[in-house]
């Protein structure tokens, strides 16, 4: 456990390009392993589909070949009931003995006088010469216990010879299975294993085509080896395993030999054709009835088939997978390790900085963020260096500053005592309004010197408010003026000397010293989440084209100011205040001016709501 801590904290913990390069071969390794994934995936699925498909058609093939034999001996059977002269040599034949069948023959021969006779053994050896794959055609007959073997170089009579038993066994037996792989004698009973598997037979009993009665049975007996090998040559490769299978679950044909003869155990798991079935391994079938024969064609894929078809390709993809993230590694820590060899220069020349060093350089190749660290920290050193050299005089001037700091509090100090001795001597004197106007000067001047930038819309409003006062005291009763500041926004915060430049604008330029009914109003409301100040008159007004100028200006008023400042411009003061409104608050935020010549002016300014001490 010591081991692998000390070597997390030594290759891990303290080396951020080696925790780099275990992260991407992570994610690297994930993302192979994931695609190979999904490729093994996609070939799989198509290998299956591949597969089934060719088991389907080599199903289909046999299913072909199946139902052609059916027809053919079913089309021999209607040959013998459709022609008289064949059913009665037929029926002839089964009721009664050889010789006589022999005798019955000539007869016929006679009386026709006809070269060639037809007979159902004529028709017999048409259909095997018909049917490559007709190995015997066995006629039986009930009521004399003998039967007639044909095979393609000769035919033999048999008689039974065992006891009714037997013979009543294997007509049930026959009977019950119209297809069957036991043997067609029945003297012979059960047949070796080896001999059934390479036999299956179709047996079909013959009535009387007058009476109706059951006088006999016909079996064919079909050779399995000649099924495999047509099949071999339709389907030259052979897609899984393929059964044939009857009606009551016994299998005829299998092409691995192991089920041949016997019920078939998993004939009940058959409906879920399409999906994997457990059968001896988990597989996919294909199911294929053969129509009016009675038969089914099974086609098995075995799992374990189709993984030995995917072998290769799982190795190939593993092999693949390891050569990919190899050479992401090798390529990812070549990579990490430049940059790692850069990081290792910058500490070590910021180290030498630690130590004192102020002449260490950083000499960085390339464009990137590394070579711009570096040049910043070249530009730092150099600017470190000029900075101690210029220490000294900084104090100097520092200390300087200070001393014209605490002079400059004297001052205005000065200044308001020398206001209150005048007021006091205006009151002694009985100019009590002179007086009066020297006690508002100084209180504007306190507010006006004062270091804070940004104060409450209270203070800003009663600083215009003592402004005003003064020009009342001035004019004498010839303005009035009317203030209102809703109370919940009377303590939040705003620049100032905001709203006074705008008021003394009006006072300048808009004041009609000679009437008796000029009018001011100020009144600061909420709206929304913004603060607006309406400063409202009845002066002279603005001109039309003197307005266009001002509302251009205004909505290029930091580009305008600095050229403004050097005219004599009435329009000054709404400028500068429109543009430290903009700058302190946003674009969003500032002055809006409309008025018509004759009857007034009126300025709204909106400021953001802003809680006090909030810029």
């Amino acid at each position: 456990m010591s081991k692998i801590r000390r070597f997390y904290l030594n290759h891990l913990k303290r080396k951020m390009f080696n925790k780099i390069i275990l992260l991407y071969s992570a994610v690297m390794m994930v993302l192979f392993v994931t695609a190979a994934v999904l490729v093994y995936q996609y070939q799989l699925q198509r290998i299956i589909r591949e597969e089934t498909d060719a088991n389907m058609k080599t199903a289909q093939v046999l299913s072909i070949y199946l139902n052609r034999q059916y027809e053919n001996i079913q089309n021999t059977i209607q040959q013998i009931y459709g022609d008289a002269t064949l059913s009665d040599d037929l029926v002839y034949f089964l009721n009664n003995p050889y010789e006589n069948y022999l005798g019955y023959r000539l007869n016929q021969f006679t009386k026709t006088n006809e070269q060639r006779l037809r007979s159902y053994s004529t028709l017999v050896k048409n259909y095997m010469e018909q049917e490559s794959g007709a190995k015997r055609v066995s006629i039986y007959s009930y009521p004399r216990k003998f039967g007639m073997n044909f095979e393609r170089e000769k035919q033999q009579l048999q008689y039974e010879s065992g006891s009714d038993e037997t013979w009543n066994n294997w007509l049930m037996t026959r009977r019950a299975y119209t297809w069957d792989t036991v043997s067609n004698s029945p003297e012979a009973g059960t047949t070796a294993k080896s001999t059934s598997a390479q036999i299956y037979s179709y047996a079909r009993e013959l009535q009387d085509p007058w009476t109706l009665d059951r006088i006999g049975m016909l079996v064919v007996d079909f050779d399995s080896k000649q099924l495999a090998n047509w099949l071999s040559s339709r389907v030259p490769a052979t897609h899984g395993q393929m059964l044939v299978m009857t009606s009551q679950g016994k299998v005829l044909y299998d092409s691995t030999g192991e089920y041949v003869g016997q019920d078939y155990p998993y004939r009940y798991e058959l409906n879920t054709a399409g999906k994997w079935v457990d059968l001896d391994e988990p597989s996919r079938i294909n199911v294929l009835d053969t129509g009016n024969a009675g038969l089914t064609v099974i086609g098995i894929v075995s799992k374990s088939s189709i993984e030995a078809s995917t072998g290769s390709l799982r190795n190939t993809l593993i092999l693949i997978t390891l050569l990919f993230f190899v050479a992401s590694f090798v390529l990812t820590s070549t990579v990490m390790r430049k940059f790692s060899k850069k990081i290792r220069r910058i500490i070590v020349s910021m180290s030498r900085i630690g130590e004192g060093d102020l002449s260490t350089r950083i000499q960085m190749p390339g464009e990137d963020e590394l070579q711009q660290i570096s040049q910043r920290f070249n530009d730092m050193c150099e600017r470190l260096e000029q900075y101690i050299d210029k220490m000294y005089t900084s104090e100097i001037k520092q200390k300087h500053a200070e001393l014209v700091a605490l002079q400059s509090q004297i001052n205005p100090h000065f200044l308001y005592n020398t206001l209150e001795s005048i007021r006091m001597k205006a009151y002694s004197e009985g100019a009590r309004d002179v007086g009066k106007m020297v006690y508002s000067l100084s209180v504007m001047f306190k507010g006006m010197v004062k270091k804070d930038t940004v104060i409450t819309i209270k203070e800003e409003i009663e600083m215009c408010s003592i402004y005003l006062d003064l020009l009342q005291i001035r004019y004498e009763g010839r303005i009035e003026v009317a203030i209102e500041v809703e109370p919940v926004i009377s303590g939040c915060s705003i620049i100032k000397l905001l709203v006074q430049p705008i008021v003394e604008n009006y006072i300048v330029h808009g004041f009609r010293s000679l009437d008796v009914d000029n009018q001011v109003r100020i009144s600061a409301v909420r709206e929304g989440e913004r603060v607006v100040i309406t400063v409202r008159d009845n002066g002279t007004g603005i001109p039309a084209e003197r307005m266009q100028e001002i509302d251009k200006m205004l909505s290029g008023a930091s580009q305008l100011s600095s050229n403004l400042m050097e005219k004599s411009n009435p329009s000054i003061g709404l400028i500068n205040v429109h543009d430290r409104i903009r700058m302190n608050y946003g674009e969003e935020y500032g002055l809006s001016v409309s008025s018509e010549p004759g009857k007034g002016t009126e300025v709204r300014m909106e400021i953001p709501m802003l809680k006090e001490g909030i810029l």
